[in-house]
Parts: structure tokens; sequence; C-alpha cells
């Protein structure tokens, strides 16, 4: 989907205080393409003001992203009249896709979202740009925590810059589990009350039109699964392998058949049907757990719907697992032609004030101390600001490494949970083969 619409200026800056297989071929194509990779040359760290530059810049996401992205775009046009930059975005598969076959043709877009899970890929292989040449000229970090400015490393060269931070939380649709004549239920859920709770509402939206289900078949979430092994004492990545064995795999899963033969879930046809449209958001599905900033992505779907934020289930005893993921990120393609411009680029997205008030919260926490300045928080901002408050001291789990395989080990998760949805196979078979593939992608 490409898009580039002329948009009206962002929002006035204001201060808020306390803002502080088959997928293994991936890799194959990736490390097949990086014989190809740059030249030994520096790269330029000069601008000219008066040279005509044009940027490609893509992203993945929904509509309500996009528009924000164009109006922090027109801003940067504004201050920068000798650069256009063509902006496209798409789905999140079908974006990783588009970039797998332009990293293979070393066609990739000067300035590229990323993400931790391909982090290493693109890293390691050479098809994004080392930063350090950029890091506190063109591109200032001075007001990013170091922690994050570290996320964006691969074998010691900084491959990206992590422009915000998110967790995990459960979302729920008080008003229509009211209107289901359903219980809320409360902040300390195990999952079993959890998976309780959403076969309640399924059974109570049965009668709807449309159908309402409880959730979403939550066992497909490969960073749920994550903060699931934190909470098991158990670790994602271990000493360079899987810290965990099939059989912890094949636990979690063995949760999805209940939850789909109940009803609890939507079914995986209908979700097909959606072809990407949030079911939170159009208020076919009660509840969900994600990420906490996309609370407005949902919020501003078509149904409007009223959400709260929750700590996700846990059982007795443990702990919650948590952790601070790397949110958005930003690369440079190796193959741009304009790699100091692409720079200017990425400093703009990260640092200016009024591009934090065009995304507020949606992006997650804004990295720089410096952007957040701009933030105007609003009441969808508000209560993601309290959730981060109430689990400030919850947080202990920990993101993994950026490690290779790790964008083809999500995908393959996904494959296998929904080919579990929809009864093709085993909770144990489903975790065998993706163990299998995940260790080849390892490495």
């Amino acid at each position: 989907m490409t898009s580039r619409a002329r948009r009206g200026a962002g929002p006035r800056r204001h201060r808020v205080g306390r803002i502080a297989g088959s997928f293994v071929a991936i890799g194959a194509l990736l490390a097949a393409s990086a014989c190809t990779a740059g030249g030994s040359s520096a790269p330029s760290t000069t601008i000219d003001p008066q040279e005509k530059v044009t940027l490609n810049f893509t992203w993945w996401g929904d509509a309500s992203r996009a528009e924000r992205y164009e109006k922090a775009i027109d801003l940067f046009e504004a201050a920068n009249p000798n650069v256009t930059v063509k902006t496209s975005f798409s789905a999140f598969a079908d974006y990783w896709t588009a970039r797998n076959t332009e990293a293979a043709s070393r066609t990739l877009p000067d300035v590229f979202q990323m993400d931790l899970a391909y982090l290493a890929e693109y890293g390691g292989f050479g098809h994004v740009a080392p930063l350090e040449d950029y890091l506190g000229g063109l591109i200032d970090v001075d007001a990013v925590d170091p922690a994050l400015v570290e996320a964006g490393k691969v074998e010691g060269k900084t491959v990206a810059v992590t422009t915000s931070s998110s967790t995990m939380a459960v979302m729920l649709n008080e008003p229509l589990l009211k209107t289901l004549g359903v219980e809320v239920p409360d902040a300390d859920m195990t999952w079993d009350e959890w998976d309780a709770f959403l076969a309640r509402a399924g059974a109570a939206g049965a009668g709807s039109d449309p159908e309402v289900y409880g959730g979403v078949d939550y066992t497909a979430y490969f960073w749920l699964f994550q903060i699931w092994l934190g909470q098991q004492g158990l670790a994602f990545v271990e000493d360079g392998r899987l810290g965990f064995e099939p059989a912890d795999l094949a636990r979690w899963f063995s949760r999805s058949p209940a939850l789909n033969d109940s009803r609890a879930v939507m079914p995986p046809e209908r979700k097909a049907q959606l072809d990407g449209v949030d079911a939170l958001g159009i208020a076919e599905v009660s509840a969900d757990i994600n990420w906490a900033n996309f609370l407005p992505r949902f919020a501003e779907g078509p149904a409007s719907p009223e959400l709260s934020l929750l700590l996700p289930p846990h059982d007795e005893g443990q702990d919650t697992g948590l952790f601070l993921k790397p949110g958005l990120m930003l690369s440079i393609g190796a193959n741009s032609d304009h790699p100091a411009n692409a720079a200017q680029l990425v400093d703009f997205l990260l640092n200016d004030p009024e591009v934090a008030g065009i995304f507020g919260m949606s992006r997650g926490a804004p990295a720089s101390k410096t952007a957040t300045e701009g933030i105007e928080a609003n009441s969808l901002d508000e209560k993601i600001l309290d959730y981060q408050d109430q689990i400030a001291g919850s947080l202990d789990g920990t993101a993994p490494p950026a490690v290779k395989g790790l964008g083809t080990m999500e995908q393959t998760f996904v494959t296998v949970a929904d080919e579990l949805a929809y009864g093709r196979t085993s909770p144990q078979e489903a975790a065998d083969r993706w163990f299998a593939e995940a260790e080849i992608a390892l490495g």
C-alpha cells in the first residue's frame, strides 16, 4: 500500500512532566545476498542543503499509523525543502516479505522500520548501514536511554535506532462486557481464570449480531509466549541456544484446542475473513492481550471501543515475566545513495517534539527525552501512562537478544499456531515442528 497524501501541520508542543519449512529460506536468502553487500568506502556525513534528494521510507502498520507518519514527513519536508520523501506501508507479514526481496536485490528503502526480531538478519548480513559515523552528529542519541541505544547493536555495530519501547497488557472492552452481562475480571488473574473468563464472554456473545467472542487465540502470540516463559523461570534464548524444551511449548500450545472448541476465542475462519482488521477495534471480541501502545490503534477502530488496561495473567507465586521491548526501530539501507540525508530523517523521527506530539503514545513510550517534550497526553495516552506507572515495579522479565533467526522463528510460530487453531495438528506436533525449524534458524 502506498501513502503520501499531503497533510496539515502537527499538534502544538506541550510538555508532560511524567512521560519519561519454508521460513528458514528467508535467512538463506539474506545470507546469499550478503556477498554483494556494501563497499569499503566511508559513508558521507555531509549534508548539501542545495542538492535535490529523494528518499524512500516505509513502515508496517495500519491507516492510523500511516496518517501520523504522513504528518511527520510533512514537517520534515517543510524543514528540508530540498528533500522529497516517498512513503509506503503494509501489514507486518507483507512488509517483511517485501523487505526480504529488496535485501536480496540490494534495493532496500533509504529508511525503513526495523523490528528486534529481524535486526540480526539484516544487521549481521550487511543489509543495513552501520550508524556509528552518524551517532552524536546527524543522529543525536544523547537524550536516549543507553540501554535502548545498545538494543540496536548487532555484532558490536549499531544498525538501528530505537524510537520507542512498550510492554504487553490485557485490553478489556468493559462497556461491551457489561452489555453482555459478563463480570469484568480483576487485575490479578491466573491463566486458568483468564481462559474461563474468555469462555464466559464467548458464551454470552453467541447470540449477538455479529457474534462476539471472548478474545483472540493468544497462544499464537510469539512475544506473549516469551513472557509466559519468564513466568516459568525460563529464558527464550540462553547462551546462544533455545532456553526451553519442546514440552514447554507444547504446554503453552495445549491451551489452544479448548479455547477454540468452546468458541471462547474468534474462530480462525472468521479471523481470516477480517484480513488484517483488528477484532478488538470492531468489537467482535471483548478482550485481547497485546502491546500497550496499540491502545490508540484499537480504540480508534470502526467501533471506537472504550478499552482499559490490566496486567497480563500469571499464576500465583510467579513473576510477571513482563519486559520492555524496544519498539519501533529505524534502519538505513546499506544501498542508500543518500545515507546522510537518511540519517537526518532518522534523527527527526527520533527526536523532534512535534513528531512525538503527532504520535502521542501510539508508538510506545518515546525513547528520546527530547521528543517527549512534544506530547500533550490525551485520554488514551493517559491510560498507557497510568498502566506504565502501575507495572513499573513488575518488569522482572528480559527481552530476548537480537539473535539471527528470531524473525524466522516468529513467522514459523504464527504458522504452526494457525495450523493448531484449525485443528490440523496437535500441540505436541506443533511444538516439535517449531522447535526443529527454530534450531535450524538459530544455527
